[in-house]
């Protein structure tokens, strides 16, 4: 039974034979009953559902059907293909049960007899399936084939179909040029002429191409010079040359003449009609690259263009273009790139050219480079240790293979291991000792992964492979036996130079404190050195030199044996002083701490026999001995009671006073202090001293704690825990916070109020013992480490510390508080997150602060000046290489003690017993009894001369900056004012020989102290910006100034002497090249020699310059007399030349007198001096007297008011008051008849005032005796 879409189907098909009514034709007699191949219909299906949407209503389906029509007579083809055309869609057809309509009916396929043969063609938009033309003999009908298309006509209708398929319509981006002239109006889409040019473009171009098969739409994209050039897009399926001729031919007609069109300029492109495929997808670099364009267009006219090069691709060494038909039915053009590189990536084109159509496609290619990973060096030990050599490329670039290869001196075999998924390849080997060459430096071997993939990409890395022979050490001396108290050492000598450590272990493996050791490395080897310079019975043993190198270590040992021996401290001697009468006996006592039998001697070194002494002290303990002798005892053998047993250290000093013994001096030590002492010096010594560290500071903390009600008795007790800690600091390089807590603990104990007492007997005595503990409390704070605490606190009755770890990230202002409620005493301190993130990472600030130290550190000499306010102590556990500024805040016990003065403890004073130093501090704020203090560095023009300086906070401070600065800018524009004028009129007062040297020497005073002005300011930027001072800038800064200004001096002296020698030597005549080569041979070579030996002799010490200043240094070396001795010679030289010269030029002459010419420019001269000598004197009174410590404030203010202005007194007495000057001025600038009349009156030359130094140089000696690296701060009032 038939379906029922089959009886549907015959149903339409009817009412299409019957609904031709019209048709005058006899369509029975030509047309045979229509016959459905049944057969075929079944393979072929022939009704294809072309959509069915389920819905819940019905939806009409819409079917395509293809149906074969013969006919006898090929004639009625056309009427028939024109019926259909005529018919109008759709078709309504009427069913029993449901409604079909007919969309649409078109003839794809038509075959006609051609001789013996039927050749069916495709009708216009339809073209065979590429399949078909393959399997199928082909025949060429020229009026219906598209544009280079051999498959448009099959000699016969291929079996079980598919007949002709629809076209795809195309886009064709077509060009034709206009011969007349392009306007700017056509680059714009909203002008008159763009649109009038658009308009009848558009028109001629519908009418024309609207007879191209499957044509829909046409339309003008833009224009562009060229004459005119018009771009336009045709969209319509693809036309053969013959019809697009046609087309462009109807356009030509169509449109206006005067719009100049060229016939042969037409040119269509179109896209999607080729085929372009690369291998491989994915590019890397060495590749083999296939780029392949293939389309059913025959033509061998095919070009290849790189976009990025701008270029077409020829064929050469890395690039083939192989063009082909295929099969008379496909073009195919390949390109070839061999060993691709980065540099071919871009966009290629390949384009094939038939007629007037080029058929385009573009691709974009991006060239991978390839990126293999591995060590580029490494060290092997050749100890037969499995070693891995590793590669892997950073991408998978679909690897063939990996490939090992060894180049080199040294051959070592090894095992390949390869992962090809994972892209990575490993090669182990092992290297022993027989094939590794001897020598330290090791022979280097090249190992190269090379990867290769499928399309013949390479890439490779070479890993660089120093085999190193195992260590061979030697050790000398021989067994090493030493007496407790000697000395020895030990060196460890390797044959290699190549380690990663070298550390001594003891032979029970604990590792020796690498203070004790040094490790030197050679070009040939290495060596280490043991070196103990005290023994002590700990070192008994066993010792161990290892050499580690990765995981290969090399050992040898060397025993040492040391005898027990009392070390020459530990013995105890009674008396160490004796005076033993006539025929009388002493006792001599020789004792130790020790239950050891050693051999006593007692040996005599030599004997004196005094003249007799009256005895009047005698004492079976002490001894005898006349009045005013002193004996030192051992406490252990003095009457000093023992209170707590065992021995007593120290040593008690009597004197003889009458007939009775006194206790001058007692420095006896407690017998528990002593054995914790005697342990601490012992710890010194010890292999393992900084294991044994931490739990000694326990102890030290516990015992101090237990016997501080003793100290009074044994005042040495005081001074013995601060050489315990002192002796402690020096040990570590690293302490935790359990151990600082026990620091400060001894350190509270130490510092509490019972102690005081005995405190100001070791002030009385002149001992450095309280700077010795801020020196200790100091050392262990920078070497404070705390773990993974961020913040740390500890609090005492008498020390609290606060410290702070400096983490990654965003840096946090340190600030710390500090309150003894008990003694009314608090602080601050604080300091910005600028400086704090100018310090290294993981380094440490802190803070300690001490409310009762600042009344044991020694008070001012005279008593003048004493603290008033808590010590605190902050620092920092790196090296500070960037500015720095700390702020403190403090509480004055004192309010109306007098004015505050931030000082800082330094420890180099008082010939390094300490003192306070001003120096880089300064009082920022007083309000009440709170006292805020900056460390910072200004300078004024009076610390030049002065040590003492004003206070930079102060008025008077204030009050000299002001002056420093405007003088300053007031003589470097006087300077510059004056070089220009005598430049002006050089030639006018230069006219005699006099003159022409005096002016030489003017100029020279003033370019050498304007460039000294100008070092000066460098200077004071540098002492401004940079704390601590950058070294060598500042030793530069420092030797210009000191040269440039000693230049100003010698050529004010070359000035008096010219003078001198003009009028007392007037018989004697000398040339002018002589003159100036003696002139600046002393102004200049003269300060060369002072400059150049004061920085030789100072500079390798770094003592050139000052500390917190940069300027000759004082305190140290004296340095700065270089400057001030020259000085004050040439001022009273110049003062004694003035005096000479005014008392001749006043006599009468006798003989020859110089010219009336040249006597006037003496008498100019004589008058410069005379009015600028005395002043330049009195500056430097004024700077002598500001040496001097508490000097009046106006001496100061004079100093600074007269060398600030140096510049502008040498504008006015050096040039402006020079007559002649003003003469040629007036008459360079046709000021005549002012000339004239000012020319009677009388006019006072001078020259420089260059006797005395700028302020901003003399404000630098306050600096002169302080460093700059504040540690520890307090505020001290006079």
């Amino acid at each position: 039974m038939k379906s029922p879409r089959r009886t549907t189907l015959c149903f339409m098909l009817i009412v299409i034979y019957f609904s031709q009514a019209t048709l005058n034709l006899n369509l029975e007699s030509i047309v045979h009953p229509l016959i459905l191949h049944e057969h075929e219909l079944t393979e072929k299906e022939p009704l294809r559902e072309k959509r069915a949407v389920a819905s819940s209503s019905p939806v009409p389906a819409e079917y395509t059907v293809d149906v074969e029509i013969s006919f006898e007579n090929a004639s009625f083809l056309e009427p028939i293909k024109a019926y259909v055309n005529s018919l109008s869609f759709p078709i309504p057809g009427n069913s029993t049960d449901l409604a079909t309509n007919i969309l649409s009916i078109e003839v794809t396929t038509v075959c006609r007899p051609a001789g013996n043969e039927i050749w069916c063609s495709c009708e216009t938009g339809y073209r065979w399936p590429q399949e078909k033309c393959l399997h199928n003999p082909t025949c060429q009908e020229h009026d219906s084939s598209l544009a280079g298309h051999r498959c448009s006509c099959l000699k016969g209708l291929p079996p079980k179909g598919p007949f002709c398929q629809l076209q795809g319509d195309v886009t064709l981006r077509m060009s034709v040029r206009l011969n007349v002239g392009f306007q700017e109006d056509l680059k714009n889409s909203s002008s008159a002429l763009y649109r009038s040019y658009k308009t009848d473009l558009e028109t001629a171009f519908w009418k024309g191409y609207s007879t191209l098969p499957g044509f829909k739409l046409v339309t003008v994209t833009g224009f562009r010079p060229g004459s005119v050039v018009v771009t336009y897009e045709v969209k319509t399926t693809t036309p053969s040359p013959q019809l697009m001729h046609k087309a462009n031919e109807q356009v030509m007609q169509n449109l206006n003449q005067t719009y100049r069109m060229d016939y042969s300029s037409f040119q269509a492109v179109t896209s999607n009609e080729t085929k372009f495929t690369i291998i491989p997808e994915i590019i890397f670099e060495g590749d083999t690259v296939n780029m392949m364009c293939e389309t059913d267009v025959l033509s061998s006219n095919v070009s290849w263009h790189h976009v990025e090069r701008h270029s077409d691709i020829q064929n050469s060494s890395r690039f083939s273009v192989y063009t082909t038909v295929l099969n008379n039915m496909t073009s195919v053009s390949r390109l070839t790139i061999y060993n691709i590189t980065q540099r071919d990536a871009g966009e290629y084109i390949c384009k094939l050219t038939l007629d007037i159509f080029e058929y385009e496609s573009r691709k974009k290619i991006d060239v991978t480079p390839i990126r293999i990973l591995a060590t580029e060096e490494m060290k092997v030990t050749c100890d037969n240790n499995p070693i891995s050599l590793n590669c892997c490329s950073e991408i998978n670039a679909n690897w063939s293979t990996i490939e090992w290869k060894q180049e080199g001196k040294i051959n070592i075999p090894g095992n390949p291991e390869t992962d090809l998924e994972s892209s990575c390849s490993r090669y182990t080997l092992k290297a022993d000792g027989t094939q590794c060459p001897s020598g330290s430096a090791g022979t280097t071997g090249i190992f190269v992964c090379e990867f290769i993939s499928t399309y013949g990409a390479r890439g490779s890395k070479s890993i660089e492979v120093t085999f190193i022979s195992v260590a061979n050490l030697t050790i000398t001396p021989d067994p090493i036996s030493v007496s407790e108290g000697q000395n020895f050492s030990i060196k460890c000598i390797s044959d290699v130079s190549n380690y990663d450590e070298v550390y001594w272990n003891t032979s029970a493996g604990i590792k020796i404190y690498q203070k004790f050791y040094t490790t030197r490395r050679f070009s040939d080897g290495a060596e280490s050195v043991l070196t103990v310079k005290t023994v002590t019975r700990e070192w008994n043993g066993t010792y161990h030199c290892i050499f580690r190198y990765k995981n290969s270590y090399s050992v040898v040992m060397k025993d040492v044996t040391v005898y027990p021996l009392p070390l020459e401290p530990n013995i105890m001697v009674d008396p160490l002083e004796a005076t033993v009468p006539c025929k009388g006996s002493h006792h001599f006592r020789c004792c130790i701490d020790e239950d050891e039998n050693y051999r006593v001697t007692f040996q005599v070194d030599s004997l004196s026999f005094p003249a007799g002494k009256n005895i009047m002290c005698r004492d079976p303990v002490i001894g005898v001995g006349e009045p005013g002798k002193v004996i030192q005892k051992l406490c252990h053998f003095s009457k000093v009671p023992n209170i707590s047993g065992g021995p007593t250290g120290g040593i008690i000093t009597y004197k003889c006073v009458g007939s009775q013994w006194e206790v001058k001096k007692n420095d006896c030590i407690s017998a528990p202090i002593n054995s914790l002492l005697q342990l601490a010096k012992a710890l010194t010594k010890s292999p393992t001293q900084d294991k044994k560290l931490p739990t000694y500071l326990k102890d030290l903390s516990i015992s101090t704690g237990k016997v501080k009600h003793e100290v009074s008795s044994f005042p040495g007790s005081l001074g013995a825990i601060v050489n315990i800690l002192d002796l402690l600091s020096t040990v570590t390089t690293q302490v935790n916070s359990e151990m600082m807590m026990n620091v400060l603990s001894t350190v509270n104990t130490v510092l509490s109020k019972p102690m005081l007492s005995t405190w100001k007997v070791s002030q009385q005595q002149q001992t450095n013992q309280s700077s010795q503990l801020l020196d200790s409390v100091e050392r262990f704070s920078r070497a404070l480490q705390t773990e993974d605490s961020t913040f740390l606190s500890i609090n005492q009755t008498n020390v609290q510390m606060r410290s702070m770890v400096i983490k990654t990230g965003h840096p946090k202002t340190y600030k710390q508080s500090f309150v003894f409620s008990d003694l009314d005493l608090w602080g601050n301190v604080a300091i910005d997150k600028c400086e704090v993130g100018s310090l290294q990472q993981d380094s440490s600030i802190v803070t300690v602060a001490f409310p009762t130290l600042q009344t044991i550190l020694t008070q001012d000499v005279q008593g003048k000046n004493f603290a008033n306010s808590l010590v605190m102590t902050t620092t920092v556990s790196h090296n500070i290489t960037m500015p720095f500024r700390i702020s403190m805040t403090f509480k004055n016990i004192n309010p109306s003690g007098g004015v505050p003065q931030c000082v800082y403890w330094n420890f180099n004073l008082a010939n390094h017993t300490g003192g306070w130093d001003s120096s880089g501090c300064y009082v920022h704020n007083v309000d009440g009894d709170s006292v805020s203090c900056i460390c910072d560095h200004l300078t004024s023009f009076s610390i030049l001369m002065s040590p003492d300086s004003p206070y930079p906070g102060s008025l008077l401070g204030i009050l000299l900056d002001i002056i420093s600065y405007i003088g300053l800018c007031f003589s470097i524009l006087s300077l510059a004012a004056c070089l220009v004028v005598e430049a002006v009129v050089w030639k006018s007062v230069t006219k005699n020989r006099t003159s022409y040297m005096r002016h030489t020497c003017i100029v020279n005073i003033a370019a050498s102290l304007l460039v000294a002005d100008i070092w000066f300011i460098v200077a004071a930027a540098i002492h401004d910006h940079f704390y601590p001072l950058n070294e060598t800038a500042c030793v530069a800064a420092t030797f210009f100034i000191h040269f440039f200004y000693l230049s100003v001096f010698f050529w004010m002296l070359t000035l008096g002497l010219m003078l001198f020698y003009r009028l007392v030597f007037i018989l004697h005549d000398t040339s002018k090249s002589i003159q100036k080569t003696i002139a600046f041979s002393l102004g200049y070579g003269c300060p060369l020699v002072i400059s150049v030996i004061t920085v030789g002799a100072t500079q390798p010490q770094e003592v050139y310059t000052r500390k917190n200043a940069c300027w000759l240094n004082w305190e140290d070396t004296k340095a700065l007399l270089a400057f001030v001795i020259p000085a004050l010679i040439i001022v009273v030289v110049n003062m004694t030349i003035t005096v000479v010269v005014i008392s001749k030029i006043l006599r009468p002459s006798i003989g020859d007198k110089p010219s009336k010419q040249e006597k006037s420019s003496l008498f100019q001269i004589s008058k410069s001096i005379g009015v600028l000598t005395p002043l330049l004197g009195l500056t430097w009174g004024f700077g002598l007297a500001t040496v001097f410590q508490g000097s009046n404030a106006v001496f100061h203010i004079i100093f600074t008011l007269l060398n600030a202005f140096q510049g502008l007194f040498i504008l006015l007495f050096g040039c402006l008051w020079d007559q002649k000057v003003q003469e040629a001025l007036l008459k360079k600038f046709s000021l005549s008849r002012w000339s004239s009349q000012h020319s009677k009156s009388t006019s006072l030359g001078s020259s420089t005032p260059v006797f005395s130094m700028s302020s901003p140089i003399s404000r630098r000696f306050n600096n002169l005796f302080g460093k700059t690296e504040s540690a520890h701060f307090t505020q001290i009032s006079e």
